[in-house]
C-alpha cells in the first residue's frame, strides 16, 4: 500500500531514546519518580507494576528530568492511567533553570520552536511531543487529578553521521574541548545547517564558515552542506544581499569556494554559475575609492556598535571574497570577470588598519595582512578576554601570527574549558568568562544567592534564556585544533596535496584525523627526547603528504 503513496521526500535523520539521568526536582506530590530513571520498552500494557504517579490537588504536581547532554528532538510519555483532565505543562530547557522559567521571564521564549506548551494526555497512551534543543524538561500536571508515567525518554533526532575526523592529545581538557564542539556543529546537521536547535533554527550564511571548516574534516562530502548554500542563494535572487547582509554574500563566495576547493566537485558550481557570475559584479560596484565594501557595516554582533572599526574585518572578508571570487571564476572559464575580482583585491594591499578595541577586527586584520603593529598587541593582551564564539577560529588563527603556541592553547582552554566547568554539554551562541563569577551552573537550579549563567546574562538579541547554549558557529576548536596542532593544511584541490606543519607547545603528543573524498587521513606527532616532533601519516592513495618538521 506505501508504494502508492506518492511521498515527495524523506527524512535521512535518526531517532534515539534516552531516560533521564537525574531527578533534579519534585514539587507537590509525586510518588516513585526513580522509576523513570530505568530503561523500559516503550509499549504500554494494562498492568503496569512500576510507574510514577504526579498528583495535583492544592499544589501542582511537577517533576524536573536532566538527561545529561544536550539534544535535539522531544519527549516521549508513557502514561497509563489519568484522573481528571490530563492537562500537563512541558517546558523544555537548556538549563536546569530555564525548564523552571515561564514564558516571558527573563528572555524565556517560543522563538523558532515550542519549548514551553501544554497538551492533554490520554490513558494508555504513548506520544512525542515537540522538537527542540533541550537537555533538562519540567513536567507539571495543571489540572486537579493524577496521571500514572510509565516512561518518559528524550527522543533525539539528527543526522547519522560518521566521525571520520578526530583529535586526542595527553591534554585532557583540549581532548573535550575538541569532542564538544564537534558534537556541537553535528547536533545543527539537521536537513540543512542550522545556528542554534532551539532559537535560530535558520540558515545564517556567515556562521556557516566555521561549522564549513569542521564538517569538511569531521565528516567530509555531506549533501547538507551543499544545499544549505543552494538554498541560500535561492532565497536571495539578486540583487538581494543574502541574509538581508551584505557581507554574508561575501561569506558565501568564500564558503563556496572553499567547499569547492576541498570536495573538487566542479558539477556543483556549475550548478550555481549563473548566481556566481552576477553576484560578482553586483559586489565589485560596491566597492568605494578607498578599497571598503560600502554596502555594509556588519561584521558581527560585539562589533556593531563600531561601524568604523568593523569596516576593518568587513575588510578583509572582501578580499576574501575577491579571492574566493577569481578562483571560481576561473573554474567556470570566465576570465574577464576574475581578471576584474584580481585586479581589485590587489588594489587594497598595502592599506594598514587600526582594530581598536576588537580582537575579532584584529585578527581578521592580520589574516588579510591589512593589520598595523597594534593588532598584534591587543591580540597578546588579556588572554580570552574579548574572544567570542563565532570569531574563535579567526581569533585564534591570528593569535598563532604573534603569539606562542602555548599562549594561545591555554587561552583556548580558558575560553572553552569555561563553558564546560558551568555544566556545557555542548557551546553557546555567545559567551564571557566574566559571566562565571560566582554564577550558578546551568546543571543546577539557582537558589536566588548566585546569578544564573543562563538566565542573567547574554547580550544583543540573545539575552537571558532566549540565548542559545548549542550554536553551530561555536566549533572553531575543531578546525583550529586540526589545522594548527596536528597542522594540517590542504594545497590541492580535492585534498589531492596534504602539508602537516605540527605546533604542539606544551603537548607530548597528539594523534588525529581528517575526513577527505579519498578516505580518512591519520597523523600522529610524538615529542622527542631531544625536542624535535617525530611524525606519522597515513594516508589513502591519491593524496601527497608533505611533511613540514
Amino acid at each position: 500500500m506505501l508504494d502508492r503513496i506518492r511521498f515527495e521526500d524523506t527524512d535521512t535523520r535518526v531517532r534515539r531514546y534516552l531516560v533521564p539521568e537525574r531527578i533534579l526536582r519534585t514539587q507537590g506530590d509525586v510518588e516513585n519518580a526513580t522509576c523513570l530513571l530505568t530503561y523500559r520498552n516503550r509499549q504500554i500494557h494494562l498492568q503496569e507494576k512500576s510507574f510514577c504517579r504526579i498528583s495535583t490537588e492544592e499544589q501542582r504536581g511537577g517533576i524536573l528530568l536532566d538527561f545529561g547532554t544536550e539534544l535535539h528532538g522531544g519527549a516521549l510519555l508513557s502514561v497509563h492511567k489519568v484522573i481528571g483532565e490530563g492537562k500537563v505543562r512541558l517546558s523544555f530547557g537548556e538549563s536546569a533553570s530555564e525548564a523552571l522559567s515561564t514564558l516571558g521571564q527573563k528572555g524565556a521564549c517560543n522563538d523558532h520552536c515550542a519549548r514551553d506548551f501544554t497538551v492533554e494526555v490520554k490513558p494508555y497512551s504513548v506520544n512525542e511531543y515537540g522538537t527542540t534543543g533541550f537537555r533538562f524538561l519540567f513536567i507539571e500536571l495543571l489540572s486537579p487529578g493524577s496521571i500514572t508515567l510509565v516512561q518518559t525518554q528524550a527522543v533525539a533526532i539528527y543526522q547519522p553521521l560518521e566521525y571520520l575526523g578526530s583529535f586526542h592529545s595527553d591534554d585532557e581538557l583540549l581532548n573535550r574541548i575538541y569532542d564538544t564542539a564537534a558534537y556541537t556543529c553535528h547536533l545543527c546537521v539537521q536537513n540543512e545547517l542550522w545556528d542554534g536547535i532551539k532559537r535560530d533554527r535558520l540558515i545564517w550564511v556567515g556562521d556557516v564558515a566555521p561549522e564549513l571548516k569542521a564538517i569538511k574534516y569531521l565528516f567530509g562530502e555531506i549533501p547538507q552542506l551543499g544545499r544549505t548554500l543552494s538554498l541560500s542563494a535561492e532565497d536571495a535572487p539578486l540583487p538581494l544581499w543574502i541574509n538581508k547582509h551584505p557581507t554574508y554574500s561575501l561569506w558565501w563566495l568564500v564558503n563556496l569556494e572553499e567547499w569547492v576547493h576541498y570536495t573538487g566537485n566542479r558539477s556543483y558550481l556549475a550548478q550555481l554559475s549563473n548566481y556566481v557570475c552576477a553576484l560578482v559584479p553586483q559586489i565589485l560596484e560596491n566597492i568605494d575609492e578607498r578599497g571598503d565594501f560600502s554596502a555594509a557595516t556588519f561584521l558581527d554582533w560585539p562589533s556593531k556598535a563600531y561601524p568604523d572599526l568593523s569596516r576593518g574585518g568587513i575588510r578583509t572578508l572582501l578580499f576574501w571574497a575577491l579571492n574566493a571570487g577569481a578562483r571560481l571564476c576561473r573554474m567556470l572559464d570566465k576570465v574577464t570577470l576574475a581578471e576584474a575580482c584580481e585586479g581589485a583585491a590587489r588594489s587594497m594591499q598595502g592599506v594598514k588598519r587600526s582594530a581598536g578595541h576588537l580582537k575579532q577586527v584584529a585578527a581578521m586584520l592580520m589574516l588579510g595582512g591589512f593589520d598595523d603593529p597594534s593588532c598584534a598587541e591587543l591580540l597578546q593582551q588579556n588572554g580570552a578576554k574579548g574572544l567570542s564564539t563565532f570569531m574563535s577560529y579567526y581569533i585564534l588563527s591570528a593569535m598563532t601570527k604573534c603569539c606562542s603556541t602555548e599562549h594561545t592553547l591555554q587561552v583556548l582552554k580558558d575560553y572553552y574549558g569555561g563553558m564546560l566547568a558551568m555544566g556545557a554539554t555542548t557551546f553557546f551562541e555567545d559567551f564571557d568568562l566574566d559571566w562565571t563569577k560566582n554564577a550558578c551552573p546551568i546543571d543546577e537550579i539557582p537558589d536566588g544567592t548566585r546569578p544564573d549563567l543562563h538566565g542573567d546574562f547574554g547580550n544583543y538579541c540573545y539575552r537571558g534564556f532566549r540565548h542559545s547554549l548549542c550554536h553551530g558557529w561555536s566549533c572553531g576548536p575543531v578546525p583550529f585544533l586540526t589545522e594548527h596542532v596536528l597542522g594540517v593544511s590542504i594545497t590541492d584541490e580535492a585534498c589531492r596535496a596534504i602539508e602537516i606543519t605540527p605546533h604542539l607547545g606544551h603537548l607530548q603528543h597528539v594523534r588525529g584525523s581528517i575526513a577527505t573524498p579519498h578516505g580518512k587521513v591519520e597523523i600522529e606527532h610524538e615529542r622527542q627526547a631531544d625536542g624535535s616532533v617525530h611524525t606519522t601519516v597515513h594516508a589513502p592513495e591519491g593524496i601527497r603528504i608533505n611533511i613540514n618538521r
